[in-house]
């Protein structure tokens, strides 16, 4: 039967059978070439973000209220954690000569330069430990000021203690205190554009009885997700477990988003192919009518026959699907490896070229749809063929 199958889908006597069943087989390929390729695209970005992030946040953090020095402490003994910080976070304001900016105010600890990867990402200056008095700026807000450290102007730091103080005792609640620029760091602009660093020593009046924000950085090995899900189990019901993609999860969700609409596109292309397909199929079948009957009249069930057509069909799709599914891999692997495709307009953006990954899910989800597109396929055969008359086939009408 498979010989049979091979002659009618590639060495048809028809030529007009033999270049649509072509056709609908190129066309297979690219939708599923083009599911893997866009898919790996979107799962590339979301990656690279991840790891972006990485850079500056811990991998999970700690938000909400009573984030206290015993809860950090009990958090330190896990034997799966390396390394705990405590922060606190005020609004501050720059000012470098008659420039000035806004920026988000983080008093990190000593333990902070083990949490974060902050330290490599420093454009000039010295990276961790922090000397006294001095602190880290973003790229951004030295950009902002026009910051330089050759100069000899002094950078100033107004820090807001709270809004009650303010409201008493107006401008003068203001903490001002001169500050050194130790070093000026890189990471994304999130970061760039609002964050300075400063250690908690030199500023105890800002601190408070309780944490901002606890950061966490486990062991070389240890699985966040599987960390995260026990670690909130134990922690007060007004304390919050964040990894890096709930910690952005407005950028990450805009992402999932989006490829929820490639997917739709996806799909809405392959099932237009296979509209091109099924238009194929009853070509095929109406022209093959005599073979159909000659067969049954030779004394195959029909059953036997159904059963050819439902194989030449699945053939075509999985002989396409599966052809446009290698060499979607192998154009994702090829630019994995050699970054053949290039970012327009890339030379100032962290990354050059498109970052691409595959995952099982979306191999998976075209699995399914090729599952349910095969059946109706195989469906619409079965009904073309109930409705072939013997006779009238065998006559040649």
């Amino acid at each position: 039967m498979w010989g049979l199958v091979w002659r009618y889908l590639w060495r048809s006597p028809r030529p007009i059978v033999r270049w649509l069943l072509r056709l609908s087989f190129v066309g297979l390929l690219l939708s599923a070439w083009a599911w893997i390729v866009v898919a790996s695209v979107f799962n590339g970005f979301s990656a690279f973000l991840e790891e972006v992030f990485s850079r500056a946040d811990p991998d999970i953090r700690l938000v909400g209220r009573g984030l206290s020095n015993s809860l950090r402490t009990q958090i330190e003994s896990l034997s799966e954690v390396e390394a705990v910080g405590g922060l606190y976070e005020r609004v501050a304001l720059l000012r470098y000569g008659s420039r000035q900016a806004v920026v988000k105010f983080r008093l990190i600890d000593e333990a902070y330069a083990r949490v974060t990867r902050l330290g490599s990402q420093m454009l000039v200056g010295e990276g961790f430990p922090l000397r006294q008095g001095a602190i880290f700026i973003g790229a951004g807000v030295a950009a902002r000021l026009a910051f330089s450290a050759s100069e000899e102007e002094p950078l100033w730091i107004y820090v807001v203690p709270s809004g009650r103080q303010v409201a008493l005792m107006g401008m003068e609640a203001l903490l001002r205190r001169r500050a050194i620029v130790q070093g000026v760091f890189s990471v994304h602009k999130e970061y760039d554009e609002s964050w300075v660093l400063a250690r908690q020593q030199d500023w105890p009046s800002l601190k408070g009885v309780f944490y901002d924000a606890i950061e966490i950085r486990l062991r070389e090995g240890v699985n966040v997700s599987i960390f995260l899900k026990s670690l909130q189990e134990s922690l007060p019901p007004f304390v919050e477990a964040q990894d890096i993609r709930r910690q952005h999860e407005g950028i990450f969700r805009v992402l999932s988003q989006e490829k929820a609409l490639g997917r739709v596109g996806l799909t809405l292309l392959l099932l237009l192919t296979v509209s091109g397909v099924i238009s194929t199929l009853s070509a095929f079948l109406l022209l093959g009518r005599r073979d159909w009957a000659l067969y049954q009249a030779l004394g195959a069930s029909p059953k036997w026959t159904r059963r050819l057509v439902g194989r030449m069909s699945a053939a075509l799709l999985i002989g396409g699907s599966g052809s446009g599914l290698l060499l979607g891999t192998l154009t994702v692997l090829i630019q994995q490896e050699f970054q053949v495709v290039k970012l327009r307009g890339g030379e100032g953006l962290l990354i050059q070229h498109f970052p691409v990954k595959l995952l099982s899910e979306d191999y998976l989800w075209l699995f399914g749809l090729l599952i349910l597109v095969g059946g109706g396929l195989a469906l619409y055969a079965y009904h073309h063929l109930e409705k072939v008359d013997l006779r009238s086939a065998l006559q040649g009408d």
